[in-house]
């Protein structure tokens, strides 16, 4: 897809299920006719290989930060499948969780007014009764490099997660900010983590958009990597100034040149072709 605006960065979120009171491992199930709400508790062992996971990510080289934010939730669901989860309960139970890190996915900016924030209720709402329990939680991870990091130490962060997180749900967003002669890049693995992600794949994707972040013309550049780890099923989002025919082809025939070549583009050109 070819944009005038750049990629908005989105975040990393893992969701798991599990037994009444904690938030467990993949595979994990949650189910309570109780009425008595059990305040949700991530599992040690699920925090462990977390904690280990961001410091990993922290001390590899090339990373300027490296962030994480668990939130847990919890869901009743009456006996027709109703969701009657009382209104501000995730907000009671996060109600420590702070600012530090972006929102988890699905938040497409801190600032949309279309995602207003959960007012966290005065005490804690008390569940309905006869209603079924499950928790989960989310974590999200945000990576930002140095602006001069190379492609290879942006492709070993994918890695080095894939090494200690397989598990499915998890999304990883890296940034590259902008630097001299090129442009900020981002780019998002959505649910590859129950699967080793090769060295060539990551250092292709991460190639790919340095060369694309460096090229005249080219004001944004987002990238998504779906779960098969198929680049060309994930999307491209560039943003371009001016968006001309000429300015078009030439971005086009960078594209071809990386691993997003058989990545398809979506949308119109400013004067309305297709891609």
């Amino acid at each position: 897809m070819l944009h005038r605006t750049a990629a908005v960065t989105a975040a990393l979120v893992i969701t798991l299920v599990s037994v009444t009171g904690c938030a467990a491992g993949p595979g994990g199930t949650a189910s309570s006719a109780t009425t008595v709400a059990a305040v949700p508790q991530l599992d040690p062992q699920v925090a462990s290989s977390l904690d280990d996971a961001l410091r990993a990510v922290q001390s590899s080289p090339g990373v300027a930060s490296a962030t994480n934010r668990i939130e847990l939730h919890q869901r009743w669901t009456a006996a027709d499948g109703t969701d009657v989860t009382p209104p501000g309960l995730d907000a009671w139970n996060n109600r420590d969780a702070g600012p530090a890190a972006p929102p988890p996915i699905g938040s497409v900016s801190p600032d949309d007014p279309g995602l207003p924030p959960v007012p966290t209720p005065s005490a804690r709402p008390a569940p309905p009764a006869g209603a079924t329990e499950s928790h989960s939680f989310s974590s999200a991870f945000v990576v930002t490099m140095d602006p001069d990091a190379t492609p290879s130490e942006a492709a070993a962060v994918p890695v080095a997660m894939t090494e200690r997180i397989a598990w499915t749900g998890v999304t990883l967003t890296l940034q590259v900010p902008a630097g001299p002669g090129h442009v900020l890049s981002s780019v998002t693995y959505s649910g590859t983590f129950d699967q080793r992600i090769p060295d060539e794949t990551a250092l292709g994707v991460a190639s790919g958009l340095a060369t694309l972040a460096a090229t005249p013309s080219v004001t944004g550049l987002e990238a998504s990597i779906p779960q098969t780890l198929r680049v060309d099923y994930g999307s491209l989002t560039i943003g371009v100034s001016p968006a001309d025919d000429a300015t078009l082809a030439r971005v086009r025939a960078v594209i071809d040149g990386t691993a997003f070549a058989g990545t398809t583009l979506h949308g119109s050109f400013g004067n309305g072709a297709k891609p």
